[in-house]
């Protein structure tokens, strides 16, 4: 596929992919500048209120992934994985946004999976108060609010938006590719999180029904708190699970991968760009 030019107007075609929850849009074509990738998402998010991120991707040609606002998202990731690969047992290595490229695959129970690229600096996890941690990864990051400290701003989850915005501020995160902000509570003895997700190239605020990244976040504080490996099953707003497995030797993370349910409704839908 051609560059299109800018001043003309195209239609897209895209599919429907709901990682644990989290809708996403991946449209066919990768040749899009980043002006045309934000006209996309904007006419695909007003077509569909339900979708979170819009994703592009080539399923002729190598794995690759590009996102609308150049932010990793783990769910996109395996989404992708899982639409590269059919839904069949298998791993790839997929190159996103241009910089990194990923280990990610479906397992044998036909879950998708991912890596996700690690931070390498002295500063992965910073405890920015009791119970508020920054927590630096490639292309994202997040604040994570443990539980005793989350419990206020949950009494009034319509302001959670509002809420983490202000933690964006107030932690001069504004620079950032993407934010997330989690608050973290407990339901059926299981860790729950609610996901505000901003992205600043496109200017996007979501309380998010599912968050990968976020989920790997939560995770990785606990294994920096407990100075060893975790295995964490995180229930979702939409309450379905994505599992985080995090590798902590020799006092820092060398690996993280998240792992869960992807579903599609199997249909292609197009929009026209004007």
């Amino acid at each position: 596929m051609k560059a299109m030019h800018s001043n003309k107007s195209f239609s897209v075609e895209y599919s429907i992919y709901v990682p644990a929850g989290n809708d996403t849009a991946f449209v066919y074509g990768l040749n899009y500048t980043t002006h045309q990738k934000k006209l996309i998402n904007d006419a695909i998010m007003a077509k569909h209120s339900n979708v979170e991120q819009v994703g592009f991707i080539d399923p002729t040609g190598k794995p690759e992934l590009q996102m609308a606002g150049g932010e990793f998202c783990g769910n996109a990731t395996r989404s992708a994985a899982a639409i590269y690969l059919n839904g069949k047992e298998g791993s790839l290595k997929m190159t996103v946004n241009f910089k990194d490229t990923i280990n990610a695959g479906v397992d044998k129970k036909g879950k998708a999976w991912c890596e996700i690229p690690l931070y390498h600096g002295t500063d992965v996890i910073t405890e920015k108060e009791p119970g508020i941690f920054i927590v630096k990864m490639n292309g994202m990051v997040t604040v994570v609010i443990q539980e005793n400290v989350a419990k206020k701003y949950l009494n009034d989850k319509d302001d959670l938006k509002a809420t983490g915005m202000k933690f964006i501020h107030q932690y001069n995160l504004e620079n950032s590719e993407a934010v997330g902000v989690m608050f973290c509570e407990r339901e059926k003895g299981l860790l729950k999180i609610n996901p505000i997700v901003w992205v600043k190239s496109i200017n996007t605020l979501f309380y998010e029904t599912a968050c990968g990244s976020g989920t790997t976040a939560v995770c990785m504080v606990e294994a920096f708190l407990n100075q060893r490996s975790q295995e964490v099953d995180v229930l979702q707003p939409s309450g379905m699970i994505i599992t985080a497995k995090i590798v902590y030797s020799e006092g820092k993370i060398s690996k993280a991968t998240i792992l869960g349910n992807v579903e599609t409704d199997g249909k292609k839908y197009s929009v026209k760009i004007l």
